[in-house]
């Protein structure tokens, strides 16, 4: 069976369950964030830690779900009220029948590296080669066969084995266990640190794509629009709390990661700096980009548009009504 079949077979049974309103258990909010890297969950754990959830009325509670497909199932069999997710994984859980919505972004564009042992010299030596990989759907696997791709390889020149996240991927390599692997600035970091070179620098390609981002299922959004709002305030600020506060930044970093080195750390935070969306605006182009490429794996893809993942009613509010601009002191 054909990984993209087997996801939506299992997404689809997850949908059969899919029963009464999203669990709440005395006040909270269940929010999942989908990786334990700094460079893709730290906006989140600063919007629970800076307490700008609670600041917005919202008593969340965070917790980790490895990988977007499966934030994606617990967001639609409704363990969650909301999840962070790559883009890939919100249009598959889509075509698969699942009723869910972007609501904000924090990163739209591919900000990864394919990096492996010493020994491979270019990106064609890659061919024959093991790879650390992450589950399909997520942002990793994409990036992964879009680099393929790009240098006229694809998944069945390469021996791909899943590993999971991103630091158990940089282990497996690092460990030598397998030879090369895919990550962001993060991974890419701690690789070097373990002597890992870079193959493929795809950050510098500046590829319009759907990469972090809050997801949650429109009937969340029609029944408890409030809620919604409340939350996707709650991130634009944290995205500032980032950008203005280095140091509880990192902070934060250092809780959420176990104690990672503050230098460490202080590299992730200037890169991913840059990246941030202030306005969290979903990337619509990266969305088409990606829906071009799902379509050769389904037929489904090729009928869908971008629009029909997300739901921008409450990010153009913050524009609207001049909330963004009041965070960065502008007029």
């Amino acid at each position: 069976m054909r990984k993209s079949s087997l996801y939506v077979t299992l997404l689809v049974f997850f949908l059969a369950f899919v029963g009464g309103p999203t669990r709440e258990a005395e006040g909270k909010t269940y929010f999942a964030y989908i990786s334990d890297s700094p460079s893709s969950s730290v906006v989140y754990w600063v919007a629970k830690e800076a307490g700008i959830f609670k600041k917005h009325g919202l008593e969340v509670e965070l917790i980790f779900i490895n990988g977007s497909t499966r934030g994606i199932q617990s967001l639609i069999s409704g363990d969650v009220p909301f999840t962070s997710a790559v883009g890939t994984a919100v249009i598959n859980g889509r075509l698969a029948g699942g009723d869910i919505a972007i609501i904000n972004s924090l990163t739209n564009t591919l900000p990864y590296y394919i990096f492996g042992k010493p020994e491979i010299k270019s990106p064609e030596d890659l061919k024959g080669r093991s790879a650390a990989m992450h589950i399909p759907g997520t942002a990793a696997d994409f990036a992964l066969r879009l680099a393929l791709k790009g240098v006229g390889l694809s998944l069945k020149d390469i021996k791909g084995v899943t590993v999971g996240g991103g630091p158990a991927r940089v282990a497996a390599v690092v460990t030598g266990q397998l030879d090369f692997t895919v990550g962001p600035e993060g991974e890419k970091i701690r690789g070097e640190k373990g002597g890992l070179k870079v193959i493929i620098d795809m950050a510098k390609l500046n590829i319009p794509f759907q990469f972090t981002c809050t997801v949650a299922t429109r009937r969340m959004i029609r029944e408890n629009p409030d809620m919604t709002r409340r939350a996707v305030r709650a991130v634009a600020e944290a995205v500032h709390y980032y950008k203005t506060n280095k140091e509880g930044t990192i902070g934060v970093m250092q809780k959420y990661t176990r104690g990672q080195s503050r230098d460490f750390l202080a590299e992730v935070y200037e890169a991913q700096k840059q990246l941030l969306v202030e306005d969290t605006y979903p990337t619509m182009e990266g969305l088409r980009n990606t829906l071009e490429i799902q379509a050769a794996l389904d037929p489904k893809a090729a009928k869908a548009k971008a629009e029909d993942f997300v739901e921008l009613r409450f990010v153009e509010e913050l524009k609207r009504t001049g909330f963004i601009h009041q965070l960065y002191g502008r007029r």
